[in-house]
């Protein structure tokens, strides 16, 4: 009779070993194999990273207002607000790039009558957007022009900076991962008496994108004739990516 093949892993050993008292008790001739297996390789890590300078900024700017109405403190904030997109438009900011973050209304209230209830005394309005600046060279005057319009009800929040179009960068930092990944293998390779072969698999992560470090002056409220210009200290940012790959070992 013709002896059979059976296949299996390490799951399926139960299954195999029954197979085979199966055939025993039949007459039938089982052959167990065992499967084949990876091929030999070597997988190493490979990172490339690129340093530029962002060409983009962005930073929230709002108001915040208070008044014993609802209605008092929302016209106020309004006009505020009003002041402030006017300005950022003035500077040249389009409409695409300013977008309404935070609007809000809340109560604000009186603890100190000592064993009563917390009574309303006003109320406080805070309504910001999100502006960004594709010349960095205009950014200090956009952003103190608008926090001049605001005038003492103006809010700054956050600040940051990015890069528009990453694509070249990342190509240079695609190259600098493979030739990473590639002297690594040919040293394991070599320390381990082989020959580096051809990448059998290569997977990708790119890692955050530019996040430089920055410094800006608090800018609250108008400034005065006399006053300096914000200082924006846009820095250099880095754009990672990391290879893995698996190389195979020439025979």
């Amino acid at each position: 009779m013709k002896p059979r093949q059976i296949m299996f892993t390490a799951g399926t050993a139960v299954a195999a070993l029954a197979a085979l008292f199966v055939a025993g008790c039949t007459g039938d001739t089982t052959t167990v194999v065992q499967p084949s297996q990876e091929a030999p390789g070597i997988t190493v890590s490979g990172m490339g990273e690129v340093f530029a300078t962002p060409d983009t900024g962005f930073f929230n700017v709002g108001v915040e207002s208070r008044a014993t109405t609802v209605a008092e403190a929302r016209n106020q904030a309004a006009r505020a607000a009003d002041a402030v997109i006017a300005s950022l438009k003035k500077n040249g900011v389009d409409s695409k790039d300013i977008k309404t973050t935070a609007l809000s209304i809340q109560p604000e209230y009186d603890f100190s009558r000592d064993g009563q209830a917390p009574r309303i005394i006003g109320y406080r309005v805070n309504n910001s957007v999100e502006v960004k600046v594709r010349k960095l060279d205009d950014f200090s005057q956009v952003l103190d022009d608008a926090v001049e319009a605001g005038g003492d009800d103006a809010r700054v929040q956050n600040i940051w900076f990015d890069i528009e179009d990453t694509t070249a960068l990342l190509e240079q930092a695609r190259e600098a991962a493979m030739k990473d990944a590639r002297q690594k293998g040919e040293q394991l390779a070599k320390l381990g008496g082989v020959k580096l072969g051809d990448p059998l698999a290569i997977s990708e992560v790119q890692g955050p994108g530019p996040t430089p470090e920055y410094r800006l002056a608090p800018a609250t409220g108008g400034k005065s004739d006399a006053a300096f210009d914000t200082p924006i200290e846009p820095g250099t940012g880095s754009l990672v990516v990391n290879v893995s790959v698996r190389w195979g070992i020439e025979q």
